[in-house]
């Protein structure tokens, strides 16, 4: 066996033990009893990765139900790559282009995760008169799903992140998003009621203004998230799963990242997992979607 394709293997067996094992682990998938959710700005991801990082991409979105991807570019190339190298059960949704040029997609196992119909991307309503109004710049993506007896909605939001004065549009960005979710989640109509809103928020960390634009809509987040590095070296808190707090949420109290550049592009020479891959880390949470008393509860919520 070549040099390369041994190294490749090395590392892939050496990605496995940092998810399975230690302080990383993340659990077992399994069908109608949990739900593992994962976001991942994956950094322009186009078509320019090479075929040994597609291959540990697809190990990592292996090990979950569905996968919230940001910064996916024009060139579907990447994203079409990443499901072939994925068990057949993987299927894609994915946006137009939007700010900056980017496109949003959802990855998910039909196996564990029906999607119920609605995809659609936020925007808000103008008047018709003036033309004009507050939109994000990178307009979030948003699908409604089933597993197991949990129905929910889960919208992918990629925040500006802004120099100097242009901050204020990250933080308005925000507050403006998680307006819009709590308002639907109060209205049994077009959209179920139970919703995620996962991404990059560019929230460094729990501090921050930013941070405060969030929760102070009572968005309810893990209780380790405030310091979960989702940046390549793990200094910054960008990326957040967080949800409407609603009873027929079940958290499971399983939550982290996968830090892939400890184990992945390790030989001299290489240009590094941060160049080859992301510059963003994994984060995921695990969700219990079992209980009966979710479906009830959803069904009372409808009322």
């Amino acid at each position: 066996m070549p040099d390369q394709a041994v190294r490749i293997v090395q590392e892939r067996r050496a990605l496995m033990d940092l998810m399975d094992q230690g302080p990383h682990a993340i659990p077992s998938r399994r069908v109608d009893e949990n739900l593992l959710i994962a976001t991942w700005n994956i950094q322009t991801f186009g078509n320019r990765h090479s075929d040994r990082a597609i291959q540990y991409m697809a190990d990592i979105c292996e090990r979950f139900d569905i996968v919230a991807i940001q910064e996916v570019k024009t060139d579907l190339g990447g994203l079409s790559r990443l499901q072939q190298r994925l068990p057949g059960n993987y299927r894609i949704l994915v946006t137009d282009p939007t700010g900056n040029y980017e496109r949003f997609a959802f990855l998910y196992d039909k196996r564990t995760v029906i999607n119920t119909g609605m995809v659609c991307e936020i925007g808000f309503a103008v008047p018709g008169k003036e033309h004009t109004g507050f939109q994000l710049h990178r307009m979030p993506y948003c699908a409604s799903f089933r597993a197991g007896r949990f129905d929910f909605v889960i919208v992918s939001a990629h925040i500006y992140f802004g120099k100097g004065d242009e901050q204020r549009f990250r933080k308005q960005e925000i507050e403006a998003l998680a307006d819009y979710i709590v308002k639907r989640s109060r209205k049994a109509k077009a959209f179920d009621r139970d919703f995620f809103l996962v991404g990059d928020f560019n929230i460094p960390d729990a501090g921050s203004e930013f941070f405060d634009a969030l929760t102070s809509r009572k968005f309810r987040m893990p209780p380790n998230m405030d310091s979960l590095g989702t940046n390549f070296s793990g200094t910054k808190t960008y990326d957040k799963v967080a949800w409407v707090g609603r009873r027929s949420f079940s958290f499971a109290g399983n939550c982290n990242t996968v830090p892939f550049g400890d184990v992945l592009f390790q030989e001299s020479g290489s240009r590094g997992a941060k160049k080859e891959i992301s510059d963003h880390r994994p984060l995921w949470a695990e969700f219990r979607i079992n209980k009966l008393t979710q479906e009830l509860d959803q069904i009372l919520n409808r009322r």
